[in-house]
C-alpha cells in the first residue's frame, strides 16, 4: 500500500475540488500522481516540477499554478508559518508601494533628507498614505467577497486566506527594485500596476472559486476606492 501525499485540505489545480491526496508514494522516489475524481485530470502535476516552472506559470497567470501555491505547496512542504510569511510580504509590499509612489512623483510624496527629523516626518507621511490606501483596498476586497452573491462554495474563505492571496499575488511589485537602479519610462509604473491587478484577479478567482468577471469586478472596485483614498489624502494634506 502506498503512502498518500498530504490530506483532504489539498485541491485539484484544474477544478479546485478537494482531493484526498495529490500523489501516492510506493517507495522513496517512486510516486504516482493522483487523478481528480471530478474532472479526471491529474490533481497536481506541479508536484514533479521545479519551482521555476511554477514561477513561470504564475507570471503567465495560470490558475493552476495559483491553486498549487495557495492550497497544495504549503502542505507538501510542511510550511506551518505561512501566515507569518504573509505578514512579512505585506510589509514588503507596503515599502515597495511607498518607493514606487516617490519614484512616480504623484501628489505630495517628496521625502526630505535635510535632517533626520524631517526625513522621518516626510517618510512617515508617505508610509501612512500608502498604508491607508492599501487598507482601503483590502477592506473593499473583503467586504465584496463576503457580500456579493453567487461567489461559489468557497466564498466564505477566512479573511487571512484572502489577505494571503492578495499579498502573494502582488509579486510584480518586485520590479520596483529595477526602477530604483535603471532609467525607466513613466509608463512603467502603470504597467506594473496593471500586472499586479491582473494577478490579484486570478488569485481572487482561485481563492473564491468564482468566475473571472466577478473577481475582476471586485479588484477593480477595490482599486477605484484605493485611488479615491489617495486623492482624498492629497487634498487634505
Amino acid at each position: 500500500m502506498g503512502k498518500l501525499g498530504a490530506d483532504a485540505s489539498m485541491r485539484c489545480v484544474h477544478c479546485g475540488t478537494p482531493v484526498a491526496a495529490v500523489y501516492v508514494e510506493y517507495s522513496p522516489g517512486n510516486i504516482r500522481l493522483s487523478e481528480c475524481a471530478k474532472c479526471g485530470f491529474v490533481a497536481d502535476e506541479y508536484v514533479e516540477c521545479e519551482i521555476m516552472i511554477v514561477v513561470i506559470d504564475l507570471i503567465l497567470h495560470k490558475p493552476e499554478a495559483y491553486r498549487h501555491i495557495f492550497f497544495n505547496y504549503p502542505l507538501l512542504h510542511k510550511l506551518k508559518m505561512l501566515q507569518e510569511f504573509v505578514w512579512k510580504t505585506s510589509l514588503l509590499v507596503l515599502l515597495l508601494d511607498s518607493c514606487k509612489l516617490c519614484l512616480r512623483g504623484v501628489g505630495k510624496t517628496d521625502v526630505r533628507w535635510e535632517s533626520l527629523s524631517l526625513f522621518l516626518s516626510t517618510a512617515g507621511k508617505v508610509l501612512a498614505k500608502v498604508g491607508l490606501a492599501n487598507v482601503v483596498f483590502l477592506i473593499t476586497v473583503l467586504a465584496l467577497a463576503y457580500a456579493l452573491p453567487n461567489l461559489g462554495p468557497h466564498a466564505k474563505s477566512k479573511w487571512t486566506d484572502l489577505l494571503m492571496a492578495v499579498a502573494l499575488s502582488s509579486y510584480f511589485k518586485m520590479f520596483v527594485f529595477a526602477m530604483m537602479v535603471w532609467e525607466y519610462s513613466p509608463l512603467m509604473t502603470l504597467i506594473i500596476d496593471m500586472l499586479v491587478l491582473s494577478s490579484n484577479t486570478v488569485a481572487l478567482k482561485v481563492m473564491l472559486n468564482t468566475s473571472t468577471p466577478i473577481a475582476a469586478t471586485v479588484i477593480a472596485a477595490a482599486a477605484f476606492f484605493r485611488t479615491l483614498c489617495r486623492i482624498s489624502i492629497d487634498f487634505v494634506l
